[in-house]
């Protein structure tokens, strides 16, 4: 009888009334009733316990209700994906009828298939969230995997009215207090399934918020008047009855105001299901009993006679039944006795045929194995995962106004985590915010813990306490101990307090007397991600309480924020960006390049929109491969240098007017009065167009003579004595006059390139000399006052091993030919490792995070974190390129629209993009155009320098080429030429 298919078809929404049929539906009904025995008619209303990963037996037992007694469907519980659909498929060609397929997907297919498919927010979670269309995208993206893994019917959404914080079973399984919320989101949730060829079914009915019993183990008792149930738990029922719900759930409770009988179930009350629900409120579509085998019901009634009652009383499926031999008995007997006429059961079985008609079940389909896991868990499923968490965050109070968290001007900001040993999604994302000292302890430190803690923290502290839930599936209640508030306390009256709850909103009713809360409903890791964005701003907080836990933290209560363009974090189809296609190109490109050799390992970082889309290491530190690249890693930046240090100087103090680049280096370096470089233009230096010399070989004026020259003695020491004080490498120091001598050398160089562009390194000596003696301050300390450290950029900074671990820090070159050793945390350009570590063209190290953080800033027209650092209009004029230029922008390097000359980065590249390169084998790129910041990050010099594979294989070009290749269609992207990428030829 069956239609075999291969294919998932197109769905079509879902028609709720089931009394108004069509002539061709009413045709397909009539044929097959009427072909159907009385035992397949029976069978009809049977939904039987399936799982995919019971065995054999249990799978026997399935293929054996199927044969003998017709059932109409089966509802799935745990097991994986790829045997659920393979039991579907196999279930659905042994049954003479398509069988309805069902299961619990409240918060989707992860609530039965947690390790293997997506988990969204739970009802709680998204109770909070304050757009709709949200809930509807959500219930969309769920009616598609479902229909995906071959399933029809989804119970869900959860209408009760959660206003009993004991209760046992519901808990964050509701969208909350609230009647009117409750009623819309169950609305939304409804309207995506149906919409989406997906039976939903709302439950529980008529309502089982306010109990402190689990019906699974027992009856629970619902006391309140008719006037208290109808204006508050049957209110979203009556509204979906209204707007087209396609079924209800009946639920196993014993209210005595609707059916006064003792210990009789809701699920088996004629009064409840038939008069109530039925006939009161008019409800056409399929009543599911709720699970038959729960004690709620099995307590006070036999096998057989659960089912029997169940259909006598108004319910047309009968969910989980725990003896189907008996039930079928049971029922035949009942019909022969009266108490369910047979005119009732007709309807019945037409009202689950005609159901099965329009989800597309009057012939049977094969949903495909292949690809199965992919096609569940697609990257947009994960990306709309997030964009609810974060819409859901919830800002409970804040009367210090800490959020967004500020990176201190003074003290530092400390992270305790509480009841979670191992380092959290949450607490690893704080640290892409700044330096955070990491602090932990259990749900009950004793007081010498307590005490140790307390000496971590000082008062400018901003100290960010993460509290987590016990893990429950339902409940998620977080442990507040009578110890952990003693602790909180303390740290509140010393310091500045944040506290992060990552568990059920009951639980901040004990946290009442603390200022600033933030409310992240799950400990699920992207919820802690998501709140650790909200807190640093890269997000907005917009969450309202759906429930109330205390005076303090009523329903309702939540306070917004607005991001404060922080670097965020997001899947890449949340922005636009294939990000199947972006990481698999670029793992591509990373694997030759490490092949061939042309680099031991690299970072790569892609951002979009201010979110970081791709973020990876590759390869080693160096080919021994003893070390792993880590994405934390700290690499020598070389000629980026001028852009991420020194062009930003420049800039701000032009900001100041405290510098006009229109006026001659002379104005401000008297010492160059009578040189070459007095009348020299700073905006002309700025562009590499002061026909300075490219640069000069200092360190060879130090070298012994001979054929196998080395430092001499004259200028270097092993140890640090007397003049012999600026370090080179650890036992390297030379005499301080030499940086006197380099100066010089740049005063009497030639002016070789009059009137043309050259690159240059001399020019940025000087722009460094100029930033110290008009600040008073040198580049290095200039950059990380009024950049680095209010912006919380860790790892920006020159002579690294001041502050980060040498391990952190890839080596740059086994150096042969200056300082005979391995260089590692020292710059590795000779000029700048003669000026102590510190010059205007090279010096500063960096990770790939906050090299595009800092870049972020200038393409947010130099706003972040809150904080203006640079006028929109000096980053314009500094990323314009210089007049008659084709290439070079104020310090910024931009896009080479010479067609003569070989591109310096991706052809789809905006002509308004700039950044630079590094010699190390670096690279940042922003374009404004698409809102697009790229960074490459590698040490392609280890172990020797003049090994050029890394251009010869195009490897960074072609990586940013790959970024503009997964926004789509590139075909408007770039004003400039059409040109090829065969190489980059001399490159900083």
């Amino acid at each position: 009888m069956a239609v075999l298919s291969v294919t998932v078809r197109a769905q079509q929404v879902y028609e709720a009334d089931l009394s108004q049929l069509t002539p061709t539906e009413r045709k397909w009904v009539d044929s097959v009733y009427t072909s159907m025995s009385e035992d397949q008619r029976l069978g009809q209303l049977f939904m039987i316990r399936a799982h995919s990963d019971l065995g054999p037996d249990h799978v026997a037992e399935v293929v054996s209700q199927i044969e003998n007694y017709h059932v109409g469907g089966v509802c799935f519980f745990q097991g994986t994906p790829e045997k659920q659909l393979e039991l579907t498929n196999q279930y659905q060609a042994l049954s003479h009828l398509p069988l309805m397929v069902s299961m619990d997907a409240e918060w989707g297919l992860g609530m039965r298939l947690p390790d293997q498919t997506i988990s969204f927010p739970k009802q709680l979670a998204l109770g909070a969230i304050r757009n709709n269309q949200l809930i509807y995208d959500m219930a969309t993206e769920i009616a598609r995997q479902m229909h995906r893994l071959g399933v029809n019917v989804s119970f869900s959404p959860v209408l009760d009215v959660n206003n009993n914080p004991e209760n046992p079973v519901i808990a964050t399984r509701s969208f909350g207090e609230d009647r009117y919320n409750v009623t819309a989101k169950g609305y939304m949730y409804m309207k995506g399934l149906q919409d989406n060829g997906i039976l939903a079914s709302a439950k529980h009915f008529p309502g089982h918020g306010d109990t402190d019993v689990d019906s699974h183990l027992d009856l629970p008792v619902i006391k309140h008047s008719l006037a208290r149930l109808d204006s508050i738990e049957l209110y979203p029922f009556r509204a979906l009855v209204r707007y087209g719900i396609g079924s209800i759930m009946a639920a196993h409770l014993q209210i005595p105001a609707l059916d006064p009988r003792p210990n009789r179930p809701s699920s088996l009350s004629k009064p409840i299901v038939s008069d109530l629900l039925r006939d009161e409120l008019g409800f056409n579509g399929l009543i599911f009993t709720d699970g038959l085998e729960m004690k709620g019901v099995t307590k006070h009634y036999q096998p057989g006679e659960v089912e029997a009652e169940a259909i006598a009383a108004g319910s047309d499926i009968l969910l989980l039944p725990e003896d189907i031999a008996a039930s079928f008995e049971t029922i035949k007997r009942y019909v022969a006795e009266g108490k369910i006429p047979p005119a009732k059961l007709e309807e019945k079985v037409r009202r689950v045929l005609l159901s099965k008609y329009r989800l597309g079940l009057n012939r049977a389909s094969f949903p495909a194995a292949e690809n199965l896991r992919s096609e569940l868990n697609t990257a947009a499923a994960k990306s709309l995962k997030q964009d609810l968490y974060e819409a859901a965050m919830t800002l409970v109070r804040d009367k210090e106004k800490l959020v967004p968290i500020a990176t201190p001007e003074t003290g530092k900001i400390v992270s305790l985590r509480i009841g979670s040993p191992q380092s959290s999604a949450f607490t690893t994302r704080l640290d892409d915010y700044g330096q955070i000292t990491h602090l932990t302890t259990g749900v009950k430190p004793t007081a010498t813990e307590q005490q140790q803690i307390l000496q971590r923290v000082d008062g400018e502290d901003v100290v960010v306490v993460s509290l987590y839930s016990d893990g429950s599936r339902f409940i998620e209640k977080v442990p507040v101990s009578d110890e952990v508030l003693r602790l909180l306390k303390a740290i509140d009256q010393k310091s500045k307090l944040v506290v992060t709850v990552f568990g059920n909103p009951y639980s901040l009713a004990a946290l009442d007397g603390f200022g600033t809360v933030l409310e992240a409903y799950t400990r699920d890791e992207v919820a802690q991600d998501a709140a650790a964005q909200a807190l640093f701003g890269a997000t907005r907080i917009t969450g309202r309480l759906p429930v109330t836990a205390s005076k303090a933290a009523p329903y309702n209560a939540g306070l917004e924020t607005t991001a404060n363009f922080r670097m965020g974090y997001a899947n890449p189809e949340s922005v636009g960006v294939n990000g199947e296609q972006l990481a698999s190109k670029i793992d591509v490109l990373a694997r030759e390049a490490i092949r061939e050799k042309a680099t031991p390992g690299m970072v790569v970082l892609v951002a979009r929109s201010g979110k970081v889309v791709f973020e990876k290491a590759y390869g080693h530190h160096t080919y021994a491969r003893e070390q792993a690249v880590s994405t934390n890693d700290v690499y020598d930046l070389a000629s980026v240098t001028k852009v991420a240090a020194t062009t930003l100087c420049i800039m701000k103090l032009v900001d100041e007017g405290r510098i006009d680049i229109d006026k001659p280096l002379g104005f401000y370096l008297p010492e160059l009065e009578g040189t070459n470089k007095e009348n020299l233009k700073i905006r002309a230096v700025l562009a590499h167009r002061a026909g300075l010399s490219a640069w000069i070989p200092f360190y060879k004026y130090t070298l012994t003579p001979g054929r196998y020259p080395k430092p001499s003695s004259q200028f270097y020491r092993t140890a640090q004595t007397g003049n012999f004080v600026v370090p080179v490498t650890d036992n390297l120091f030379m005499n301080k006059v030499c940086i006197d001598s380099v100066w010089q050398r740049i005063y009497d160089s030639p002016l070789p390139n009059v009137g043309k562009y050259r690159y240059s390194d001399l020019g940025f000596y000087l722009m460094a000399k100029l930033i110290d003696r008009v600040s008073g301050l040198t580049v290095n300390e200039y950059a990380a006052r009024h950049f680095y450290r209010p912006m919380g950029l860790e790892s920006l900074t020159f002579n690294p091993l001041r502050s980060i671990d040498r391990d952190r820090i890839p080596p740059t070159e086994v150096d042969d030919y200056f300082r005979m050793c391995t260089v590692q945390g020292y710059v590795h350009d000779m000029g700048a490792g003669m000026m102590g570590g510190v010059s205007g063209h090279a010096g500063l190290f960096g990770s790939a995070h906050d090299v595009a953080a800092l870049f972020q800033m200038l393409l947010q027209e130099g706003t972040y974190g809150g904080k203006r650092y640079l006028k929109p209009e000096t980053i314009q004029q500094f990323t314009t390129r210089y007049a008659d230029d084709l290439r070079r922008g104020l310090g910024f390097d931009m896009k080479q629209l010479d067609e003569d000359r070989s591109l310096n980065m991706a052809e789809d590249a905006s002509a308004r993009a700039f950044g630079h390169l590094g010699f190390t084998g670096t690279a940042v790129w922003v374009d404004p155009a698409e809102e697009l910041v790229y960074v490459f990050l590698s040490n392609r010099t280890y172990p020797n320098m003049e090994n050029n594979k890394l251009n010869q294989l195009d490897t960074r070009i072609k990586m940013h080429a790959a970024a503009y290749q997964a926004l789509g269609s590139t075909s408007e992207r770039s004003t400039s030429a059409v040109r090829n990428t065969a190489g980059l030829g001399q490159v900083p």
